[in-house]
């Protein structure tokens, strides 16, 4: 596997600068974009297991496409990738992911937008962020509309629909149907600054319905969304969650959410990025009927040359389950910690090189689900 990826970056390297440059591939109006990402990561704990710890080499390919198709105002895009994890020492753990999706982005005059996608994963879990432990294999797709109008003035309405299904190879109590209807109502206040409404239903069905999971949720968000310049962008909301079961003995929730993505860069050289959210997710452990995710991300790059960057990476998360699984009798509760620095190299527009370090503990208040990992990883990406 190795001397493969060898070749293939004396191949890519030999290459003529100016035939490789980037969107240089096209057919008509059509846009062809192939990727693949080659990456060797070495990992000191596979199994994710608190004790008696195993380590190993992993090999990650990942080929792609994407095609992007400009039509007046209109947009059209296709994507495809597979990301292939081999092991050195135990192949148990290799395994194969399929990733394809299909969007439309319709500009119907000045005052109508209206947006189709379609996404398609054949996935899984890793054991390391697995509630279970173990590689939750599934697949999933989701299809969503979107339609948008601009009201007179500064407002503007919005209506999105999501039909997602779920099914899990392991896990099956999860496989499961959504249905999610969500509104907005944007009032924009400044040039480039709004503040908005947004109402979500989300209805959630399981197909193994004797769980007693099935349950609808509402919730109400107030935010604010800005895109002051190309340096400054994000969006940030708060709001109440409800979720109801329709079984008699299974006991819903109430509680406060929030949603956080900001994009700032101080400089031309220093960027930030930070996400938080706290939201109610479906059942991850057989014998609960909800967790809830409390957390943050944040994300410091610093341009160290022209083409050198350095990378430096932490957050720190809670997730708390709805109730003991017997014959524990304390409620589960995970804190996970991340960080991680990195180096990134752009050879070429089209050929980067980066190398990683990250550290994740999750310290859980019962022990069987404490996990701690350290990751180094070099890659190498090649793409038009």
């Amino acid at each position: 596997m190795k001397s493969r990826k060898l070749w293939i970056l004396f191949f890519l390297m030999c290459l003529p600068e100016q035939a490789m440059a980037a969107g240089n591939l096209h057919y008509g109006a059509l846009e062809i974009h192939p990727y693949v990402l080659l990456k060797e990561t070495y990992s000191d704990n596979i199994f994710a297991t608190p004790t008696n710890t195993e380590s190993d080499w992993m090999t990650t390919i990942t080929p792609g496409i994407k095609l992007l198709l400009p039509f007046r105002m209109h947009q059209f895009a296709l994507e495809y990738n597979a990301v292939i994890n081999r092991y050195k020492d135990f192949a148990s753990e290799n395994t194969t992911d399929h990733n394809a999706s299909a969007k439309a982005d319709f500009k119907l005059g000045s005052f109508f937008g209206l947006k189709l996608s379609d996404a398609y994963s054949k996935g899984h879990e890793p054991r390391d962020s697995s509630q279970t432990g173990i590689i939750e294999k599934y697949e999933t797709n989701a299809a969503s509309i979107s339609g948008s109008y601009q009201l007179a003035g500064r407002s503007k309405v919005q209506l999105d629909y999501t039909r997602t299904t779920w099914n899990f190879t392991t896990s099956t109590f999860r496989s499961r149907d959504e249905d999610l209807v969500a509104a907005y109502l944007f009032y924009r206040f400044l040039p480039k600054t709004s503040a908005f409404v947004e109402y979500d239903y989300n209805k959630v069905g399981y197909d193994e319905q004797a769980n007693g999971l099935d349950n609808k949720a509402n919730s109400l968000f107030l935010g604010l969304a800005w895109d002051i310049t190309a340096n400054t962008k994000g969006k940030v909301k708060v709001g109440y969650n409800q979720k109801d079961y329709s079984a008699p003995g299974v006991s819903g929730i109430s509680t406060w959410g929030t949603s956080i993505d900001i994009d700032h860069a101080f400089s031309d050289y220093t960027s930030m990025k930070v996400v938080g959210q706290r939201v109610i997710n479906e059942a991850g452990l057989l014998g609960t009927s909800y967790f809830v995710t409390t957390g943050a991300f944040a994300e410091v790059t610093h341009k160290l040359t022209y083409k050198i960057s350095g990378v430096a990476r932490a957050s720190y998360g809670v997730d708390d389950f709805s109730n003991a699984i017997a014959p524990d009798t304390t409620v589960r509760r995970d804190r996970t910690m991340l960080g991680g620095v990195g180096l990134k190299y752009q050879f070429r527009d089209w050929l980067e090189f980066t190398l990683d370090y990250n550290y994740r503990d999750r310290n859980s208040n019962i022990d069987f689900y404490d996990v701690t990992v350290n990751t180094y990883s070099l890659a190498i990406n090649f793409a038009l």
